[in-house]
């Protein structure tokens, strides 16, 4: 093999660690280097092995090893024994006669014609990977010349499979910090320099396309109302462009006349958490935290029963209470004597460990605000406690 064919199959591979679509392509460069007829890679762990990567006209193959025949393949059994680097074969692993008289040999090899292929062990740890490269089933390899590539190829393989494990982990705890926010009932805005924003959480989009109060800019920056001069302000302090990094609250009107929206800004990047190194890289950013008074608190009876024990009728006067009713105002809601309210308050209090009726409150705001941050987007809150109408 030359020089510029070796290095555009490294090429190949490494662009794969990268575009995971590019593998097949890669790994048709390896087997026909190697004088192969089909080849992939295997991953083992976790009680499961699965076939990862094909080359090109392999999907039924790998569907059927990944559906059915990854229980009974005695290579792979054999194999995850090897140490890290080995470049053997199927028969030198397992011996020819019982090989070929194994149900995986005549099940699944035979009759996708592959032979006495040449398997080489990536990797051992929490998962087992190895690359597998099989001759047409009526040929063979040139053992010396396959041994030798695959030695040479393996570190570059062994690299671009680290990458690209470490970038779909990567991926996935994104997706999953994103289904956080996403879920967060309060509005969450990142702003970078000059109030651009670049991810606003559900909530946040319906409060920004609402327009009362705050609103998308031309620039696709955040936007206040004419009234609330200070939000601008609080977002330069909090991305830093000419100096220390702060941030601040304010109060932002709404033309509807409903309740301000109250506003945290707060600085976002590596310097924060201490990974000053990667200032330079990495642009600063501003967290901006859009909180309605009007929006209601999550929970309601079944919640409170459900924390704290309360019996329906105790549930449904804290709730009362919850929401700014008085004994009175409670009384007659529910259809019950002053007293009977007074009883069941005493009954809340004690369960909850509170003592007065503003302790009650603050109690049970604090807990169902808190534990109910992430049931909203989910369906999970039946019941909403809303704030007293003015």
């Amino acid at each position: 093999m030359t020089i510029e064919r070796f290095s555009a199959i490294v090429a190949r591979i490494n662009r794969a660690a990268l575009y995971p679509a590019d593998w097949p392509q890669a790994m048709h460069e390896i087997v026909t280097a190697l004088g192969g007829y089909h080849g992939g890679v295997v991953v083992s762990g976790a009680g499961s092995r699965r076939m990862t990567v094909c080359s090109p006209g392999a999907d039924e193959l790998r569907r059927s090893y990944n559906s059915r025949f990854w229980r009974i393949d005695p290579i792979a059994g054999a194999l995850e024994h090897e140490p890290a680097g080995v470049i053997t074969t199927c028969e030198d692993l397992l011996g020819p006669e019982f090989l070929r008289r194994h149900r995986f040999f005549s099940d699944w090899m035979a009759p996708n014609r592959l032979g006495n292929g040449v398997l080489a062990l990536l990797d051992r740890g929490s998962e087992t990977s190895w690359l597998g490269v099989y001759p047409d089933g009526g040929g063979d390899l040139d053992l010396a010349h396959v041994r030798a590539t695959m030695g040479l190829l393996l570190p570059h393989l062994r690299h671009a499979l680290t990458v690209q494990s470490r970038l779909g982990n990567a991926a996935t705890e994104r997706d999953r910090a994103v289904a956080v926010l996403h879920a967060y009932r309060h509005g969450l805005v990142i702003v970078s320099g000059q109030g651009v924003i670049g991810y606003a959480n559900p909530a946040a989009r319906s409060i920004l396309e609402s327009g009362d109060g705050l609103a998308i800019g031309r620039r696709g920056h955040l936007e206040a109302s004419g009234t609330a001069v200070g939000l601008r302000p609080l977002i330069d302090a909090a991305i830093g462009e000419s100096g220390a990094r702060v941030g601040g609250r304010t109060l932002v009107p709404r033309r509807s006349g409903t309740g301000a929206y109250a506003l945290l800004v707060s600085p976002l990047g590596p310097d924060i958490d201490g990974r000053t190194e990667l200032r330079a890289e990495v642009a600063p950013s501003a967290l901006v935290v859009i909180v309605d008074p009007d929006e209601p608190i999550p929970g309601g009876v079944d919640e409170l029963r459900q924390l704290y024990g309360l019996t329906a009728a105790e549930a449904r006067v804290a709730a009362a209470a919850l929401r700014g009713a008085g004994l009175r105002s409670i009384a007659d809601e529910l259809a019950i004597s002053v007293n009977t309210v007074r009883t069941h308050l005493q009954r809340a209090f004690e369960k909850t460990g509170t003592h007065r009726q503003a302790e009650l409150v603050r109690v049970l705001a604090t807990i169902l605000s808190g534990t109910g941050q992430f049931e909203g987007s989910a369906g999970g809150v039946r019941t909403a406690i809303s704030p007293p109408s003015s």
